[in-house]
């Protein structure tokens, strides 16, 4: 397990997982970052709080795979079985999903070249002027 960023539960997660074969990588950025996403087979990202989840969509343009919770806004980032998982943003949900993904080496792949196609597809500036658009509507 490779844990990169720091947040609320830094700390705690550290202490949790102490003595497991779990890497603590703190803030990354560029090829650091780069070179973390190239070595994982999933990224799995619990928040139900953020609002886009750009590590979502830099995941998936890194050709892996992504598990996000069912609330807020980086589920809108993965198309379910495709691209990803998404699931309610519970201890048991979320380790059952790295499991059903792990399970199966070749579904995992085939889900990571899919993520990757769809994040092809999308850009930054789109999505921008789609929020503008429908700011401008309102």
């Amino acid at each position: 397990l490779i844990v990169v960023g720091e947040g609320p539960y830094y700390g705690e997660m550290q202490q949790e997982l102490s003595g497991t074969q779990t890497v603590f990588t703190g803030y990354l950025t560029g090829e650091d970052l780069a070179a973390v996403y190239a070595s994982c087979d999933l990224f799995l990202f619990p928040s139900t709080t953020d609002t886009f989840g750009n590590v979502v969509l830099e995941a998936q343009a890194s050709g892996i795979p992504v598990i996000v919770s069912d609330v807020g806004g980086p589920q809108e980032n993965v198309i379910p079985g495709e691209t990803g998982l998404v699931v309610k943003a519970t201890e048991g949900n979320l380790t059952r999903a790295v499991m059903e993904l792990v399970s199966d080496p070749r579904h995992l792949r085939e889900m990571g070249r899919s993520a990757r196609r769809y994040v092809e597809s999308r850009a930054f500036s789109d999505a921008f002027l789609a929020t503008w658009e429908m700011y401008g509507a309102a």
